[in-house]
């Protein structure tokens, strides 16, 4: 019999120890901590989507579930937007619906994104593990996939979710192929459900092509490796049904997200929308060994000359969303995977696998592929064909660490672990610089968020309260963090009456002897309710129309736009717009606005005469309203105002928001969660029954 010579490392099985899965843990935290040691001790990002995006929809999520609510309807980004449909809003995630009750926004957001470097890091290292990489050059791969194509990306919360979930579903399924059975399927499919609870699905779609193709090429690479047991073929339509199911369990998620789909942007004649936009130049893959130190100069960011190079696509782009790099070290690694020399001995039906995959990621973010696959379901729903490189960043790692543990798989154990800790640490440094000279957000001491109550402008809004306010401000959706109402809007997927003239009034004047507002403007402005005007520039010839209420620098808004004390300029129009209006005008008498919550607004109302009344909100499927109890018809004034037509006399108008679409994914997510229990549970008793079977017991009262 051959033993294991002691204190060697070899080819790994793919079994891990408990002290392994801590070691890892360990260290992933650590790395989590270090990378992120600003955030971690109590700092913030600013820069990228942050404000204008992503912290506008925590704050309204925060306040609602601090208040008992699930938030349906977000009703201060331009004249409201179904939240639970938005692509990016993520209501149902499990993190997000634990942090943000638990924390400060600021808080939450930042431990979310803490968690999820944790966990991709640890689960990388997992998947590295059943491809059959050892302990140590494992840690190399999933710092190379974590490290190398994340941190660029911090301003996009949903790259790092997408981060945790790829090889945590590539690993379920890899468990699936070895051993089939209902609790494998049910743990694949309620991740990938998760993961589209997440709210972005451009990677949750990327995530879900590539175990297909994994397993597929799993399968058929099995029947031609004469060194193992072939695989069943048949084993590959259980992960289609996985994705089906967890597309099941998301139901909650995406039956409404379609229902917006069809009526945003992204729909018709889609001029609003190019999904090859956020590609790869061919050229730019050059990067791999050209990065921080050529690619990414200040001269040639400042002039995009990426999008000059041979190959390249018409549609825009940016270096963050056609950043990769895995580090100098790891690509010579993964070149001398090419070999059939250095691969003697390793997995090659792995390195063969993330070859492919892995060059596949790599021509589909070139974006030469957008005119025939944007014709196909999903591929032309979304943008960032560049995405598609994480699987090439995932491939990238694990191909080095494949080729790491070849080189050394006969070494003393002490000895792969030094070297594979010296390469780590030559190689951090190096994907954060190369991360760093391309990233649109960086971290700060002090969240801007944590000045808000230090604002002049909030305060100067916040002072009447006797109606809500609109503001119409530069920086789309920023001026929510006021609580107030603010347009224009910034959405990655919106109404499609947002991307139209009748919601986009002018910011400015065309030329400095203009005066602002003209007439034009001033009437759209009090059509849609805007009282308020923010500007970083004062107005040269300021219409009669406005007034002046301020000008000092405002500590939250300089903070957020990095303005270093310069300061913006606050007016209001004279003849305050109100967001209740009747026709015919005269009927109305007064109104008072009695209650705004997320899915609900209570207005009274006083009437000379029976009148349409208008609140200035984006009518949109879902929303119904009761006058004094009773449910009435509803209407759109301006083809997309909520209204309703009231009899003459003192009112309660109460309009509601309860989608249909919410409750019937609901309803399927949780019939599907019940049968996935139930399977599960089947299961298990047919196991324990086995068991007493083989155990031999006897039934003595027989």
């Amino acid at each position: 019999m051959t033993r294991k010579p002691k204190g060697k490392a070899e080819v790994s099985s793919g079994r891990v120890t408990r002290l392994e899965w801590l070691l890892a843990a360990t260290i992933g935290l650590g790395l989590a901590l270090g990378v992120w040691q600003g955030l971690a001790t109590g700092g913030g990002l600013v820069g990228g989507d942050t404000y204008p995006y992503f912290l506008p929809q925590k704050v309204v999520l925060a306040e609602s579930l601090a208040h008992g609510e699930i938030p349906l309807w977000h009703n201060l980004t331009g004249l409201g937007y179904p939240l639970h449909a938005e692509s990016q809003a993520g209501v149902f995630y499990p993190t997000n619906q634990i942090l943000y009750r638990l924390f400060h926004v600021s808080t939450a957001y930042n431990t979310s994104i803490i968690i999820h470097y944790w966990l991709a890091f640890v689960f990388a290292w997992r998947f590295a593990r059943c491809q059959k990489i050892s302990m140590w050059p494992a840690l190399l791969a999933a710092l190379v996939y974590v490290y190398g194509w994340f941190p660029a990306r911090i301003s996009l919360e949903w790259s790092i979710i997408g981060g945790l979930w790829l090889p945590l579903t590539l690993w379920l399924t890899e468990l699936l192929l070895d051993s089939p059975s209902a609790r494998r399927f049910s743990c694949l499919a309620v991740c990938l459900g998760i993961h589209l609870l997440a709210g972005h699905f451009a990677l949750a779609f990327i995530n879900q092509l590539t175990i297909l193709a994994y397993a597929a090429l799993r399968i058929l690479l099995s029947r031609r490796n004469s060194s193992g047991a072939a695989i069943p073929s048949l084993r590959f339509v259980l992960f289609p049904a996985a994705v089906a199911v967890g597309l099941l369990v998301a139901a909650v998620q995406l039956v409404p997200s379609y229902e917006l789909k069809l009526m945003s942007q992204r729909e018709g004649d889609r001029t609003e929308f190019d999904p090859a936009y956020g590609h790869m130049p061919p050229f730019y893959a050059t990067q791999l060994v050209a990065s921080w130190w050529y690619w990414h100069t200040p001269e040639l960011k400042a002039t995009q000359a990426i999008m000059n190079t041979p190959g390249a696509v018409s549609a825009a782009t940016n270096t963050v969303e056609a950043h990769l790099y895995w580090g100098l070290i790891p690509l010579g690694l993964v070149i001398c995977s090419f070999s059939p020399g250095w691969r003697s001995g390793s997995n090659s039906r792995a390195q063969i696998i993330w070859l492919v995959l892995s060059i596949c990621g790599l021509v589909y973010a070139t974006g030469w592929l957008m005119p025939l696959t944007r014709h196909l379901p999903g591929f032309g729903f979304f943008m960032g064909p560049g995405r598609y490189t994480i699987v090439t960043a995932l491939g990238g790692g694990l191909l080095a660490g494949m080729m790491l543990d070849r080189i050394f798989r006969r070494a003393a154990a002490i000895k792969i672990a030094s070297v594979t800790a010296l390469f780590c640490a030559l190689t951090l440094p190096e994907l954060l610089w190369s991360s760093q000279a391309v990233q649109d957000a960086v971290v700060v001491p002090y969240p801007p968020i944590a000045y808000m109550d230090d604002s002049w402008v909030r305060t100067t809004l916040a002072a009447d309260t006797e109606s809500p306010k609109r503001l119409l401000a530069p920086g789309p959706n920023v001026g929510n963090l006021f609580g107030v109402s603010c347009i224009p809007q910034y959405l990655g997927i919106g109404p499609a009456v947002y991307y139209g003239d009748a919601l986009r009034p002018s910011m400015g004047a065309e030329n400095p002897d203009e005066v602002f507002p003209g007439t034009d403007t001033v009437a759209q402005l009090q059509s849609l309710g805007v009282s308020h005007i923010l500007t970083l520039d004062p107005i040269n010839r300021l219409s009669d129309e406005i007034e002046q209420l301020g000008e000092y620098p405002d500590v939250f808004l300089n903070a957020v736009w990095a303005r270093r004390g310069k300061s913006c300029f606050l007016y209001q129009l004279r003849s305050e717009p109100k967001r209740v209006a009747a026709e015919p005008q005269a009927a109305m008498t007064s109104f008072r606005v009695l209650n705004v919550a997320a899915n609900a607004v209570d207005i009274e109302v006083d009437l000379a005469a029976e009148a349409s009344v208008t609140l200035r909100e984006l009518m949109y499927p879902g929303w119904a309203v009761t006058i004094d109890g009773a449910a009435a018809p509803t209407g759109a004034s301006d083809g997309f105002m909520r209204s309703v037509l009231v009899p003459e006399g003192t009112h309660t108008i109460r309009w509601t928001f309860k989608p249909t679409s919410f409750f019937v994914g609901a309803a399927i997510s949780i019939v599907t969660c019940l049968c996935l229990i139930v399977v599960v549970a089947s299961e298990f008793r047919r196991s324990d029954s086995a068991n007493s079977c083989l155990s031999g017991k006897v039934d003595v009262t027989a």
